[in-house]
């Protein structure tokens, strides 16, 4: 029963699509099976194809370290190194100086065999220095710092040492050994490689695919710096994970997923990741989807067709019948052409016009006479505004002159003038927000200097977005001033008056609030009964307030007033955002 009477409410152009939408639903679902079917496969070839490619890279690798390692531990023999190291103090300058510089030019050859290498030094104990392919010969520390490097390389035992951000393979001969007090003995000699960082970045970002890499270990990274917001979330998954060596694993960051190839290393103790996000694979697979689109454009056109029809026969005839209707529904009774029509639809078409004609001349005799009658009243009780603030302002003026406080004067006489000229230079009917709350503002300033320091106020800022939504003018100073003199003006000490605002959607609120004696509850509702209109009384300037804002807003705006939690009392005005002036 409430799905056909849903379906009775579904407009007649939806209800055609949708019956069209559904015969052909069933050849774009076994389109759509068949192109996943593809882009599976093609995916599962690709990613073995980046697999193959990066574990070949780090098998190869793996081996350049390999080979670098040995070429190292083949100068434990090398003539030059032994003269240097051990038969230093018998040597000939000639002959110290021409082992220096083979041995040298052997570092040099070492180096320049793999762009993994960055700089080789040897530090030769009974020479007192090092012998170095780097312009840097005898730096100071450079013992210490060779001999620290060599010992962290001991303590850990593996072949990459990392030590001030750097990475080094280190060779000690002989090796660091402990004496029976612990001491380490000195070692003849100290080599390090350093290897080039750059050259192994540069390496993780030659991949032909594009993606982030990442060779890490417990104490050392390097990265190819793509993808960096998926680095850390990839890093954890990689050093928590239990399984093989070597795999492909798939990764959540944060809404998006990662194919992510590991690989590692026993010997470098190190693991290479590549990581890239899942649709740069599914991007690929263009091919596939080419005939699929195809087929849905296809369709798409004879749907867009058929529709284009269907609206040209019923459902653009409808819309301007509808719009008709809700024009009139707004107030506006304008006449509008409608098309000669011989169908069913121009019938129609002709008796709305002739109904609308003639409520427009019932119209005519009642409801523009109300509307002159209702702003010839909101004229009068824009009037209704007390000459009293301005007694009491040239009466305050006079004192300060008096008394020579010029400069508060100066401030009364300014706020003073925009107050007035507010009132009497604008003969509009509404006013932007902004500019009335700006009027309240110099009210607050005069009323502050004249209550001294009996009332403390607080003036919050206008909501962003609502300075310029129009509202009837000297609708709000009205609150303020009745706050002064009922609520808090017999107030000796501690007055407190907070002014702000509460936006919600569609609606933004003027609040009030003091701390005055407040009203007695029979006081209060009688009040709030002719706020509503349902009693006669003395029209006060909140009813007044109230009356204007209901010929403005009707029941969309108001004005409420209640006690506070403790003492006084909250007056709040209720203002639409998104009133339609037009509409009135």
């Amino acid at each position: 029963m409430w799905t056909r009477l849903k379906l009775n409410n579904t407009p007649i152009f939806t209800k055609v699509i949708i019956i069209f939408l559904i015969i052909v639903m069933p050849l774009f679902t076994l389109s759509l099976v068949l192109n996943e079917l593809g882009k599976r496969e093609v995916k599962s070839q690709i990613s073995h194809s980046i697999s193959t490619t990066i574990h070949y890279y780090f098998v190869n690798l793996e081996k350049e370290i390999e080979r670098v390692i040995r070429a190292q531990k083949t100068f434990v023999n090398d003539e030059d190194l032994l003269k240097l190291s051990s038969v230093n103090s018998i040597l000939s300058a000639y002959q110290r100086t021409k082992a220096i510089n083979d041995l040298t030019g052997k570092l040099i050859a070492l180096k320049d065999s793999s762009s993994y290498i960055k700089n080789i030094t040897i530090y030769i104990e009974s020479l007192g220095g090092v012998v170095t392919t780097s312009h840097l010969m005898d730096q100071p520390g450079i013992k210490e710092e060779m001999e620290a490097i060599s010992l962290a390389t001991y303590s850990k035992g593996i072949p990459i040492t990392p030590w001030n951000d750097r990475l080094y393979l280190n060779l000690t001969y002989p090796t660091f050994l402990l004496n029976k007090d612990n001491d380490r003995k000195s070692p003849v000699f100290i080599q390090n490689i350093e290897l080039s960082e750059e050259a192994l970045v540069s390496a993780l970002t030659s991949f032909p695919q594009e993606g982030g890499a990442l060779l890490f270990n417990a104490n050392w990274s390097l990265s190819n710096h793509r993808y960096t917001e998926a680095l850390e979330p990839v890093r954890k998954f990689v050093e928590h994970r239990k399984g093989p060596s070597f795999s492909m694993e798939q990764v959540k960051v944060g809404k998006e997923n990662y194919m992510v190839v590991i690989d590692s290393s026993a010997f470098l103790d190190a693991t290479l990741v590549f990581y890239f996000p899942e649709n740069l694979i599914v991007g690929q697979l263009k091919t596939y989807g080419t005939w699929f689109w195809l087929l849905v454009g296809s369709s798409l056109i004879i749907v867009i067709l058929f529709a284009y029809g269907i609206y040209l026969l019923i459902q653009r005839p409808l819309q301007m019948l509808v719009r008709r209707f809700r024009n009139v529904e707004e107030g506006n009774f304008n006449a509008v052409q409608m098309p000669l029509r011989a169908d069913e639809f121009g019938y129609l078409f002709t008796r709305f016009d002739h109904t609308i004609k003639r409520l427009r001349t019932l119209i005519d005799e009642l409801y523009v006479q109300k509307i002159r009658l209702q702003q010839s009243e909101l004229k009068q009780l824009q009037m209704q505004i007390a000459p009293h603030f301005l007694y009491n302002s040239f009466y305050m003026l006079h004192r300060l002159i008096k008394h020579d406080d010029n400069r508060t004067a100066e401030l009364v006489s300014k706020n003073l003038g925009d107050y007035f000229q507010f009132i009497t230079r604008n003969r509009l009917e509404e006013v932007a927000l902004k500019d009335e709350v700006n009027h309240v503002r110099s009210y607050v300033v005069i009323q502050n200097i004249r209550f001294s320091n009996r009332i403390e106020v607080t003036f919050a800022d206008l909501p962003r977005g609502c300075e310029d939504i129009k509202i009837p003018r000297l609708i709000l100073q009205p609150l303020v001033e009745n706050a002064y003199e009922h609520g808090l003006g017999e107030t000796v000490a501690g007055g407190q008056l907070q002014i702000g605002f509460e936006h919600e959607p569609g609606k933004l609120y003027f609040i009030v609030k003091d701390n005055g004696a407040g009203m007695a509850e029979p006081e209060l509702q009688m009040l709030s009964r002719q706020l509503d209109g349902l009693e006669e009384g003395e029209t006060t300037g909140l009813v007044n307030i109230q009356r204007r804002l209901k010929l403005r807003y009707a029941d969309r705006g108001g004005l409420e007033v209640l006690n506070g939690e403790e003492k006084g009392l909250i007056v709040r005005i209720c203002i639409p955002t998104d009133y339609n002036h037009e509409g009135d």
